[in-house]
């Protein structure tokens, strides 16, 4: 009976962890959230604003944007997103920890697109790039 009780007891603590850990995995960035810290990030950049850029960057985003690639960001980039823009929700893609979420950016004025995309992992930016 003792033995029972232990594997019952045993069942359920596995059960509650793997409840818990689902939630830990979970990724409830809503297309919502992920626009607007897109949003926030274009308008950074367009700004020249490194500081705002990296705010909401995990750790090791803020490490490897360094402002030499923020610079060089600003030169790739910056005079497009200047001109004015307009974003389209394609969807995200799941990967392991985080969401890549994706634009196509409408330049004004321009008869060209960008392609944005934003990696987010529980509410950090972990990735960023227009193609």
């Amino acid at each position: 009976m003792l033995l029972k009780k232990s594997v019952f007891k045993l069942f359920i603590l596995f059960f509650l962890l793997t409840l818990s850990a689902s939630n830990v995995f979970a990724q409830d960035e809503t297309a919502e959230t992920a626009e607007n810290l897109m949003i926030f990030q274009l308008e950074a950049l367009k700004n020249k604003d490194y500081n705002k850029f990296i705010e909401h960057g995990n750790k090791a985003f803020k490490k490897f944007m360094d402002k030499y690639s923020f610079d060089s960001l600003i030169m790739q980039r910056r005079a497009k997103i200047a001109k004015g823009y307009r974003l389209e929700y394609f969807g995200n893609l799941r990967s392991i920890g985080m969401r890549k979420h994706l634009w196509k950016l409408y330049i004004t004025g321009d008869k060209y697109q960008l392609l944005g995309s934003l990696s987010l992992s529980h509410g950090k930016v972990v990735g960023f790039s227009l193609e």
